[in-house]
């Protein structure tokens, strides 16, 4: 839900440092949000789960096209986006800021070979009071047979290389890597 969106940025930016916290981490304190959080809610709402317990604590969500979702960004989410920030003064960014400008001014496309074989995404980000309960396997196991439902062969997520825990949580619901670096990895699941 729409109301729902501040408290999802919120949950982004209290998990956005490999699923630590990135409160102090960021002067601009939607950028995280716009990026990560922002484009599902606009473009994909019958594939964004917002998790209320003691107020807004966690989402899941996914696009069941990857390509298609990326064109519709690119028309429709990141020139608003980039007007924000570009009318911000870039120069004053910290590092962390300029480097998510820079994904702003030219989103990376996913890879040819994974969206191939996995062409819907998701992410999941739980604040720590909700996480361990089996909630949020409930709420990967939904999407998951949303995109199902919704036709997918396959999907994929990236997550923080540092994230050995988000590691094991995925594995155990069947996700494989795919590829990694040193500061993502992405996984992927047959549907």
């Amino acid at each position: 839900k729409e109301e729902d969106r501040p408290g999802l940025y919120h949950v982004c930016l209290a998990t956005g440092d490999s699923g630590a916290s990135a409160l102090d981490l960021y002067n601009h304190k939607d950028m995280l949000g716009e990026i990560y959080v922002g484009p599902y809610l606009s473009f994909q709402p019958d594939l964004s789960l917002t998790l209320i317990q003691d107020g807004v604590s966690g989402y899941a969500l996914a696009a069941l096209d990857t390509r298609s979702f990326e064109d519709t960004l690119s028309a429709n989410w990141w020139p608003s986006i980039l007007e924000k920030y570009s009318s911000s003064s870039p120069e004053n960014f910290n590092d962390r800021e300029k480097n998510l400008f820079g994904y702003i001014q030219n989103p990376p496309l996913r890879p040819e070979k994974v969206v191939n074989q996995y062409p819907s995404h998701l992410h999941i980000d739980l604040l720590e009071k909700a996480q361990g309960r089996g909630v949020g396997k409930a709420m990967m196991l939904l999407v998951l047979e949303t995109l199902r439902e919704q036709g997918s062969k396959g999907v994929h997520l990236g997550m923080g290389a540092k994230n050995a825990r988000a590691f094991t949580f995925y594995t155990k619901l069947g996700f494989t890597l795919l590829d990694k670096n040193d500061a993502e990895w992405t996984m992927g699941l047959k549907l």
